[in-house]
């Protein structure tokens, strides 16, 4: 059955989403029927390789378009805790397979995976002005508190606003499944080399749990045309 198929890494991040929704636990993923839409939600783990198998789960089972959703930390200084971070592009930032190969790409493989791009279009077209910011998220399997590290990731990519742990291996595990349509949604959870990072990010989930699960919410009624 042709499903969109939300995949979360943390357990906090799924629990949002179920909670806003209250998803039928029966079945092969807990599921719900919304917006005129069969939704499937998925927990991965966090990390690239649990990603790539949740997603390639998630596509086998027919899913027609994969979400990647949750939080991500925000490296461009325009981001604030609780923005909204709908990609138009993602890639990795800890890949590098030498020469003739660009920083961040998989050899064989794109630079950049996009979303399609009249979805992105779509959404930001449907939410309220300024609900997103559209850009570049960029992947890696590192909890970025090193502002040297941050610095090094600015400086090969300097269009990426936010930096997770599962966007670009969802993305390619699309591509490698005929192209399969994914979206990248991510709350900032906190910023990047700020002097209070660790404690803001402590501080997330008490703060803005709801909006996290509301930002789906939106983006399925864009898609749905509501």
């Amino acid at each position: 059955m042709a499903a969109l198929a939300i995949i979360t890494a943390m357990e906090s991040e799924y629990n949002a989403v179920n909670k806003m929704y209250g998803f039928d636990e029966d079945g092969d993923f807990p599921h719900i029927k919304v917006h005129g839409k069969e939704v499937w939600l998925v927990k991965s783990g966090i990390g690239k390789v649990n990603a790539a198998i949740a997603a390639q789960k998630a596509c086998d089972a027919g899913a027609e378009i994969i979400m990647s959703t949750g939080l991500a930390g925000g490296i461009d200084s325009s981001l604030s805790q609780g923005d909204i971070v709908l990609a138009d592009k993602v890639c990795y930032h800890d890949v590098w397979c030498g020469e003739p190969n660009a920083k961040g790409q998989v050899q064989d493989m794109p630079l950049y995976f996009a979303p399609r791009a009249e979805m992105v279009e779509r959404i930001v077209a449907a939410l309220p002005e300024n609900y997103v910011k559209t850009g570049l998220t960029v992947t890696g399997d590192q909890f970025l508190t090193d502002a040297r590290r941050l610095q090094t990731i600015k400086k090969e990519f300097p269009a990426a606003l936010a930096v997770d742990m599962e966007s670009a291996a969802i993305a390619q595990t699309c591509f490698l499944n005929e192209r399969r349509p994914f979206l990248s949604l991510r709350i900032i959870s906190d910023v990047v080399g700020r002097a209070n990072q660790e404690e803001e990010y402590r501080r997330f989930w008490q703060n803005v749990p709801e909006k996290s699960a509301l930002m789906v919410d939106m983006v399925l009624r864009a898609l749905a045309g509501e």
